[in-house]
């Protein structure tokens, strides 16, 4: 643990002290031990020869040699980088100075020479001096092969090392060096207007700034998005329109000046969901495609796709994506045929055909008497293939039968193979690379199905009479018991003593009808011959019940009627 803190903070030293750039006011040379030291331009002979001394031979004459950046700044954001070079030097009696070169990519060399004084060579002679110029003006981000050689030249002492400045990452070349300069962008989205408010800050004051959209590959390739923002403008802001909020998108900006560097910003990208639209669909060549919008590694795959998010792999479908456009050639436009993205990140599918719900064909099953039938129905000319195949988890088929679809629809006569167990029916497009199956499985013969149906048709005939066998019997269990409620309910108030219901009957008595009373006190029977003589029995009764007496169909008589007690006997009228 304890080596892990040290080693990071060793990296953080690192790193901040490559952040911090030392500012100078005027480049030079340098040495210690009170030498006054010169340093010149020098052009090294191209062809001239290294001289040689025995006395340096083997010598060690460059100790401790560091390389370091520089800046020096004549006023705010007008900075320019030094490369520094300082060593420490061994005297000998015939060196009279050190030469510094440099040579880059594409540059010739340069060199400066620093020599000591000649007073002071003799005494230092054995001694170590410390040497150190700055005046060789360096880029950012550039390789510098350094080297360091005695002056004269003598052979085989020399040093050397290559050395890379830093570049505009760096903080303090970003905001001091005009190389380096790009502006700092911020932003806005409005996604309902698809419009980003861009606004620049940290530019270069005395240079107008270039501003636009563009879709990032191995270059930002511009969109008709752009603006060109002045120098005198106080506020530097603009608007810029977008048409997909792609995660390559991105807005770009740089000073009008000759290769500026450009800082770009991008939006929308963690975006990725939006790269997978797109899909289309060619009918006549039945060709599926996708082209990238974008630079992104991923795999394309056709898929069926099933429940929910399921979506199995087609086989020979995967393609890797790059540049150029994805295309799959003779696909069966079905709705279940999904394009399926993968990503490290996750997986998207796309279901061009889904929205349509549209079948081209279709498999169906029919039964004759003694007979099985396939029929292929078709909405287009195409050839399919017929197999018959068992194990339904794993389908284990016989060769197939083509058939071309000539009209719409086309029966094919079945053997009797396909009664037997796990046996399926399978049709699928034969003139296409891609397709999915239809498959009918789960057939009865037919001499089964019509015992099947005759056993059906018994029990359901059964089952009717015993419906309607339990529905009388409820009606007349119903009947019954209503009226056998109605009898109790009448006895048990006609023996309930002293007690009666205040009700009223209407009776209408023809003159032609006679009726015989029985008297239960005497057991007497007493015949009426005419509605008066029943008038005046009722009459006799004391019963509060009206009665309508009628002699004849105009003339009819109401009187009230008095029951007796339960305890009295009461008249019974019987039709005669």
């Amino acid at each position: 643990m304890r080596a892990t803190v040290i080693l990071t903070l060793i990296v953080w030293g690192v790193l901040a002290q490559e952040d911090q750039i030392q500012r100078i006011n005027e480049c030079g040379a340098r040495c210690t031990q009170g030498l006054r030291c010169k340093a010149q331009h020098h052009f090294p002979a191209l062809f001239a020869a290294c001289k040689r001394d025995p006395a340096l031979i083997n010598s060690t004459v460059f100790h401790r040699v560091n390389l370091s950046t520089v800046m020096k700044c004549d006023k705010i954001q007008k900075c320019s980088l030094h490369l520094r070079v300082t060593a420490t030097v061994q005297i000998y009696e015939r060196l009279q100075g050190v030469s510094v070169c440099t040579v880059s990519s594409g540059m010739l060399e340069y060199c400066r020479v620093v020599t000591f004084p000649r007073k002071a060579r003799g005494r230092l002679v054995g001694q170590q001096v410390e040497v150190q110029d700055d005046c060789v003006e360096v880029a950012p981000n550039q390789n510098v092969n350094v080297m360091l050689k005695t002056h004269p030249e003598y052979c085989d002492i020399t040093w050397s090392q290559v050395y890379r400045v830093q570049g505009c990452g760096n903080a303090v070349l970003r905001s001091n060096v005009p190389e380096c300069i790009t502006g700092k962008i911020a932003y806005t989205v409005d996604e309902v207007k698809r419009e980003l408010s861009v606004t620049v800050s940290d530019m270069l004051e005395d240079r107008d700034y270039h501003l636009r959209l563009c879709h990032r590959w191995e270059i930002c390739s511009g969109t008709e998005a752009y603006t060109l923002l002045k120098r005198e403008e106080s506020l530097k802001r603009a608007t810029l329109q977008y048409s997909s909020p792609l995660p390559c998108l991105c807005i770009e900006g740089w000073s009008a000046m000759a290769d500026a560097p450009r800082v770009q910003v991008c939006p929308f990208r963690n975006r990725t969901e939006e790269l997978w639209s797109g899909v289309t669909f060619d009918p006549e060549r039945e060709a599926l495609s996708w082209e990238p919008a974008c630079p992104v590694k991923a795999v394309v795959t056709l898929c069926q796709r099933e429940r929910g998010n399921i979506c199995h792999d087609l086989a020979n479908s995967s393609q890797p994506v790059g540049r150029e456009k994805v295309t799959y050639s003779k696909v069966d436009p079905h709705p279940t045929i999904c394009m399926k993205f993968t990503t490290d990140s996750g997986s998207w599918i796309k279901c061009p055909f889904a929205a349509r719900n549209f079948l081209a064909w279709n498999l169906t099953m029919m039964s004759g008497p003694d007979q099985k039938q396939a029929v292929l129905k078709s909405q287009i000319r195409t050839k399919l293939s017929l197999r018959v195949c068992r194990n339904r988890t794993f389908l284990e088929c016989d060769e197939s039968i083509l058939v071309t679809m000539e009209e719409n629809s086309v029966s094919v006569n079945l053997t009797k193979e396909i009664c037997q167990p796990n046996t399926c029916i399978q049709a699928r497009r034969a003139d296409v690379q891609f397709s999915i199956p239809a498959l009918q499985c789960g057939f009865q013969c037919s001499e089964r199905a019509t015992v099947s149906n005759g056993q059906y048709l018994c029990r359901v005939e059964w089952l009717l009479v015993f419906a309607i066998t339990c529905v009388m019997l409820v009606i007349i269990a119903g009947l019954a018991g209503n009226i056998i409620l109605t009898v109790y309910q009448r006895r048990r108030a006609n023996r309930k003593p002293g007690s009666y219901h205040q009700f009223e009957r209407t009776a209408v008595i023809h003159p032609l009808t006679a009726v015989k009373l029985l008297h239960a006190e005497d057991g007497k029977d007493y015949t009426l011959q005419s509605s008066g003589d029943l008038e005046k029995f009722m009459l006799g009764l004391g019963m509060p019940d009206k009665f309508t007496v009628s002699d004849s169909m105009q003339n009819q008589h109401s009187l009230c009627v008095k029951p007796t007690p339960a305890s009295q006997s009461s008249p019974l009228v019987e039709r005669l």
